[in-house]
């Protein structure tokens, strides 16, 4: 079964630092997934990506860390 969460709160970075640099822009998010929520980055953004609060998003992967990483979709 497919992972989703719901978009609570986030940010659009365009100047990361510079292990992230190569990244941006990208999203960093407070995602609610299974009534809990944590911090969490989004891939796929583009400056043309419509990000809304309350949006659903789908589980990509964890990170190396564990962090959680999800997709547009």
């Amino acid at each position: 079964m497919e992972r989703r969460g719901t978009i609570h709160t986030y940010s659009v970075v365009r100047c990361g630092t510079e292990a992230f640099q190569d990244m941006t822009p990208y999203v960093l998010a407070v995602v609610e997934e299974n009534s809990k929520k944590r911090m969490a980055r989004i891939e796929g953004y583009t400056d043309t990506t419509d990000i809304t609060i309350g949006m659903e998003i789908t589980f990509l992967r964890d990170d190396v860390r564990g962090n959680p990483i999800y997709t547009f979709g």
